[in-house]
């Protein structure tokens, strides 16, 4: 796929990288897609996911611009530029609320290429970010959102779940932390899953209030939004288990819920069926 390396620098002075490649020809019908914005999921970057790779060819192959983009969370750790300083963020220190920055900047870097009709396109982490951006902060050039595997960041599903003690355990442990100043410290934690996460990280996440649980703020969403899910991760993973009756509840005009046979989280040997379903549900197919 050919393409530039471009960057952006956020309104909060974070520089960000990203792979930009041309589709067709700038003008075309206001209802038309010119351009997606494909977002990476927990730790990774624009450069790595082969399934977020696999989706911007087959948009390219239809003449529409691709932006394969990191956010400010992206690998475990990484050195930003930040306000005339190298700054280490990444996931292990992420406050996801910040993606709103990250996300519209990237929108107007297409605008400002006279790419004006915007698909936000986000997989698992970065579906849950395309989700939160545009109930929060929404750009007004983004015109669709195309979420994959997005599940819910729930404290009260993660108490209830066959995890529960050992979530107890991790914020019980990061709450200590934060207390003893030691909120940017990193902890080994074993639970939703195995990672080095900051203290404040781990409670911003997943602590009280469900401030990511985007299945509650799903009625601020206004465009047309797509969520997919792999039928096995919702019978297999307890994260997505949980989801299952309040996606069947959900009966918002605007709202797309489809499911992939067969397909894991990370839609292993499934990557065809998956484009195919973007595809279909924005016309092109």
């Amino acid at each position: 796929m050919q393409g530039e390396l471009v960057s952006v620098l956020t309104q909060d002075k974070v520089r960000l990288d990203g792979f930009f490649s041309a589709g067709g020809p700038t003008t075309s019908p206001t209802d038309t897609i010119q351009a997606a914005i494909i977002v990476h999921g927990l730790s990774g970057n624009f450069y790595k996911s082969r399934l977020l790779k696999h989706f911007a060819a087959a948009l390219n192959a239809r003449d529409i611009a691709t932006l394969l983009v990191n956010t400010r969370g992206h690998d475990y750790l990484n050195a930003t530029p930040r306000m005339g300083k190298t700054a280490t963020i990444g996931a292990a220190f992420e406050i996801i609320d910040d993606c709103k920055h990250d996300l519209y900047a990237w929108a107007d870097f297409l605008v400002s290429s006279h790419l004006e009709n915007i698909l936000l396109l986000g997989h698992s982490l970065g579906g849950i970010k395309a989700l939160y951006s545009q109930a929060h902060m929404p750009h007004p050039n983004i015109k669709k959102i195309a979420a994959y595997s997005a599940t819910k960041l729930s404290y009260d599903s993660l108490m209830e779940s066959s995890g529960g003690d050992r979530f107890v355990h991790w914020i019980t442990t990061a709450q200590k932390w934060v207390e003893d100043d030691r909120g940017e410290d990193l902890m080994f934690v074993d639970f939703p899953f195995p990672t080095w996460i900051s203290a404040n990280a781990y409670l911003n996440k997943y602590g009280h209030g469900d401030k990511y649980n985007w299945l509650s703020v799903k009625e601020q969403i206004s465009i047309p939004t797509l969520a997919v899910f792999g039928e096995r991760e919702m019978q297999d993973n307890p994260a997505f288990q949980v989801m299952g009756p309040e996606l069947a509840a959900i009966q918002l005009a605007n709202f797309d819920i489809r499911y992939i046979k067969n397909a894991d989280h990370f839609y292993t040997a499934c990557f065809e069926e998956a484009t195919c379903e973007l595809l279909k549900w924005l016309g092109l197919a």
